[in-house]
């Protein structure tokens, strides 16, 4: 037989889920039980009318509002995110140019420091360079 324990964290897991569900749902049956409100202000609609007198003010340009924030917010966040990109971008391409010229310099001087070691090994044997 195989004497394998949970860890402290999986019995934790799962009695918190029992406990999330069990008031989940003790929540849910008290709000269908209370109906107090509703049985002696059923004929109150003093909100309503304070809802659709300010709708009147407004002259009913909310979903024009809401579209131009949406569509500002939408552009400024575009131009935030593309500048940091932008800037990783080219930090992440100086530092690769560098290398890369740094690797060009060396190979130049390494093929001059080849040249001249071949000149002088010619001009050793008696061949006339240049």
């Amino acid at each position: 037989s195989c004497n394998v324990t949970l860890p402290r964290c999986v019995i934790t897991m799962r009695f918190s889920r029992y406990i999330t569900f069990f008031l989940c749902a003790l929540s849910i049956s008290e709000g269908q039980v209370y109906q107090g409100y509703e049985a002696d202000y059923a004929d109150d609609n003093l909100y309503h009318d304070h809802a659709m007198r300010q709708n009147e003010k407004k002259g009913g340009l909310g979903f024009v509002h809401l579209a131009l924030a949406l569509s500002t917010g939408w552009l400024v966040g575009g131009k935030f995110h593309s500048s940091r990109l932008r800037k990783k971008l080219d930090s992440k391409h100086k530092k690769e140019q560098k290398t890369l010229y740094a690797q060009y310099y060396n190979d130049v001087y390494a093929l001059q420091d080849h040249s001249a070691r071949l000149e002088n090994v010619l001009e050793e044997l008696g061949v006339k360079v240049k």
